[in-house]
């Protein structure tokens, strides 16, 4: 932590919101603009099921990787999640909990997407939101899996005769308008009659979704010395497509919940999400989780690999397209904070769910320019980030966080510098870590200087001031250089600079944060 005077931003503003305690939490992930990600990639309708049946690997994938996630429901282009009721998962921290799961919800998917497509590309970066919902009890829970299997029975219902009635010949205006005010009774006897359809013979993955658990199976673990096989019982992770709304399945499967009645009308008020406070700059931090184990296992540079800045570079500038209301990023290693301007109204000010779209498409980005950035690396491990939304209710404050992160990039760079400086040069990392252990920066700069006759302020400014990503018009430029007299249109680019963000810069750059490149 470098101990500067900007730290107040984060003591006074940074707040850890945990979820209650003694409450099962549900967190529901859901594709953003799934609609039009379906139709450039042509999936089937009413239902593709290489795309249910990859949706189910990233579940299964979860359910490997959160111990405390004890069942799962999806169905077409969401997936919920419940976690035990006890759980600590970090510290119950909802900012955590939200951006890691969807993130590496987010980071399989794409991984995965050459599994079930292997001959269609992926044209653009698939990206989830998500919320946390918390339930006191057993109850509340089976409601809410019963009120998510019910809401998958109606919708997949109206999608198979509104699919059949387009295929048919009808427009969507037609279909829609002959679906109106028809109930389920109905519906099963459009396709019935004039598509000679029993709605009960489709496939039970479209009609019921799918529940992703765990459940004790006998496995051989041996041989014995009289070729006996001997048994034990061990978890496996199993898909189902079953009715989960009455007793039966739980029933048989009393060891993930308990038996409780059923009434799922009222889950959903449960789902009342926190909103950032209004007139406020909202600042989403996005952290890379455990990314030194995942930088040693794809061999990056130390103390800096530049190719993999430069992707986080990328991936920063394609957020600041997708989100016009982001009007500055700052970034270095494998963090980015993001600044939307006080009076965006991005989800409402949801905070679960600008929180988790952004975690969700960083993570989307960084995957799909890694083949550009690293040509002859495969991606071997998938990468995830978590996030943090934190609120400034003036300008000021907002540039003194951003000094903040600089003076962290500074002091965590001069040190790592130094550090693997000594570990190349032969010392063990702990020696490296016992030599530095109460250096001052000063104490630093003179090792790197007698010891490898390294200037630091010689070093790339990337490294040792990081990047800031913000939009500049890019028009006056281009006819200064052409000589062209005509009118042009505003246009503005966005600007990748490594300098010191200090009041000379936001003076010189004073429209970053006022609304005028709006």
């Amino acid at each position: 932590m470098a101990n500067s005077e900007y730290e107040y931003v984060k003591r006074e503003f940074e707040f850890d919101r945990r979820l209650p305690p003694s409450n099962w939490i549900v967190v529901r992930i859901d594709g953003c603009h799934f609609h039009r990600f379906s139709k450039i990639h042509a999936f089937e309708k009413p239902n593709d099921k290489n795309a249910l049946r990859l949706m189910n690997d990233c579940a299964t994938a979860m359910l490997k990787k959160f111990p405390d996630i004890v069942f799962a429901y999806g169905v077409s282009d969401e997936y919920s999640f419940v976690f035990r009721e006890e759980t600590e998962f970090y510290h119950r921290r909802e900012s955590k909990i939200l951006s890691l799961c969807v993130s590496y919800f987010t980071s399989v998917y794409v991984m995965k997407w050459k599994d079930f497509f292997p001959n269609k590309e992926l044209k653009e970066p698939p990206y989830f939101d998500a919320r946390a919902v918390c339930y006191p009890n057993l109850k509340t829970i089976r409601d809410y899996l019963a009120w998510r299997q019910v809401d998958c029975h109606i919708n997949n219902q109206y999608n198979t005769c509104f699919w059949m009635l387009v295929k048919s010949g009808k427009s969507e205006q037609e279909a829609q308008l002959a679906l109106k005010g028809t109930f389920a009774k109905d519906k099963n006897e459009l396709l019935a009659q004039q598509f000679q359809i029993n709605y009960d013979d489709e496939p039970a993955i479209f009609r019921k979704g799918s529940s992703v658990y765990r459940e004790k199976v006998e496995t051989t673990v041996k041989i014995d010395d009289y070729k006996n096989p001997i048994k034990r019982p061990q978890l496996k992770i199993t898909v189902a497509h079953v009715d989960i709304i009455g007793p039966e399945f739980w029933e048989i499967h009393q060891d993930i919940l308990r038996e409780g009645k059923f009434m799922h009308e009222f889950v959903k008020k449960s789902a009342v999400d926190r909103m950032l406070p209004p007139c406020n700059w909202i600042v989403v931090r996005i952290n890379g989780c455990q990314f030194d184990q995942f930088s040693t296992f794809h061999s990056f540079d130390k103390p800096n690999d530049e190719t993999a800045l430069r992707l986080m570079d990328a991936s920063a500038s394609l957020m600041m397209e997708r989100y016009p209301d982001i009007v500055f990023g700052y970034g270095f290693s494998n963090e980015y904070s993001f600044v939307f301007h006080d009076k965006t109204e991005l989800y409402q000010r949801q905070e679960s769910l600008i929180l988790s779209s952004c975690s969700s498409y960083f993570t989307s980005l960084y995957m799909t320019k890694w083949k550009e950035l690293f040509p002859h690396k495969e991606l071997m491990q998938t990468p995830r980030f978590e996030a943090e939304a934190l609120c400034y209710p003036k300008l000021k404050i907002v540039c003194e966080y951003l000094s903040w992160r600089q003076a962290e990039c500074h002091a965590g760079n001069q040190y790592n510098t130094c550090f693997w400086m000594l570990v190349k040069s032969g010392k063990s990392e702990k020696e490296a870590h016992e030599i530095l252990k109460g250096t001052l920066s000063k104490d630093k700069n003179e090792l790197l200087f007698q010891q490898f006759q390294m200037n630091y302020n010689n070093e790339p400014a990337m490294f040792r001031k990081g990047s800031c990503i913000y939009r500049h018009k890019v028009e006056e430029l281009a006819e200064a250089e052409s000589g062209y007299n005509g009118t042009a249109s505003e246009r503005w680019d966005v600007k990748v600079d490594h300098v010191d963000l200090g009041p000379g810069f936001w003076r010189k750059h004073s429209w970053i944060m006022s609304n005028c490149n709006k």
